[in-house]
């Protein structure tokens, strides 16, 4: 355990958290901006993975070039989700009618996806054997994949692009708006609906990018899901609800915390350390770590 080891070990945490911070964007715009509470988007991720597997294997078609055609795909998508099957339940005041409802039809699509996916490539581990998933940029004895560095741009990208919507164009300004005070929102003439639905496809987007990122580092199979949509959840929650650079300052945090755990300790108990300290955070700071009270 020397300090080149610890010193890598930081850096794949690093990578790795870029990844849980493009989720942690992905579930900020719908659950920290608009309180929709889904839990399907780590399975859209893991669906634009596997496409992207299909692709490159059966077309040659690299999976960041696939992006081109996945992103407006998954934003089509995530928008006709929320039309077709969020919507009844948006305008409902009480928990269980709005937010419970939320869960449990997101939590059905998730596994709809999940069996389609068990279906077509079984529960064998994939890899998109890319030529650059390996290469590694090299800095003295330290090292770090090239696609990590990549997914850090994503991750700058994806962040300069929603202030940029939320700031300086009518549908942000409009999110904003609903976000604050949805009521007041309406009688001002905004379409909540149509803002929730644009909404969830921006994030169904988002996580088309990180699933297409976790795919190049890892290998993946359809429960995988499951496990990116509670590290995205917990971003949002470490970060606090609806602060943007927060949810990338989490996800980060997440990818450390699985990092130096494998390092100094068991693997097998990085999730453990991670919700034991999600805990720890919600008594002491309920409103996390850059959110509002």
């Amino acid at each position: 355990m020397g300090s080149t080891g610890f010193l890598q070990s930081i850096l794949g945490g690093i990578g790795t958290g870029s990844i849980y911070a493009l989720l942690g964007l992905a579930f900020a715009l719908v659950f920290g901006k608009l309180r929709i509470c889904s839990y399907m988007h780590g399975d859209l991720a893991i669906l634009a993975a596997y496409l992207g597997f299909l692709g490159f294997n059966s077309l040659g078609i690299d999976p960041l070039m696939s992006l081109i055609i996945l992103i407006p795909a998954f934003f089509v998508i995530g928008y006709f989700i929320q039309v077709i099957f969020m919507k009844p339940f948006m305008d409902m005041e009480i928990w269980q009618g709005r937010y419970q409802a939320q869960v449990m039809v997101t939590w059905g699509i998730a596994m709809s996806i999940m069996a389609v996916e068990f279906m077509i490539w079984s529960g064998t581990y994939r890899m998109i054997a890319v030529p650059y998933r390996n290469t590694v940029a090299e800095l003295s004895s330290l090292k770090m994949p090239v696609v990590h560095i990549m997914s850090l741009v994503a991750v700058v990208v994806v962040y300069f692009g929603l202030n940029l919507i939320l700031k300086k164009t009518d549908l942000g300004i409009s999110l904003r708006a609903c976000s604050d005070d949805r009521v007041t929102a309406m009688l001002t003439g905004i379409n909540y609906q149509k803002i929730c639905a644009m909404a969830f496809g921006i994030s169904s987007s988002i996580a088309v990018i990180a699933g297409t990122f976790f795919a190049l580092t890892n290998q993946i199979t359809p429960s995988v899901g499951l496990d990116l949509t509670f590290k995205g959840w917990v971003a949002v929650i470490i970060g606090g609800m609806g602060s943007l650079g927060g949810v990338i300052i989490a996800g980060l945090l997440i990818g450390l915390v699985e990092s130096l755990t494998s390092f100094f300790w068991i693997p097998a108990l990085k999730n453990a350390v991670l919700f034991i300290g999600l805990l720890i955070l919600l008594v002491v700071k309920p409103s996390g770590l850059f959110g509002k009270k």
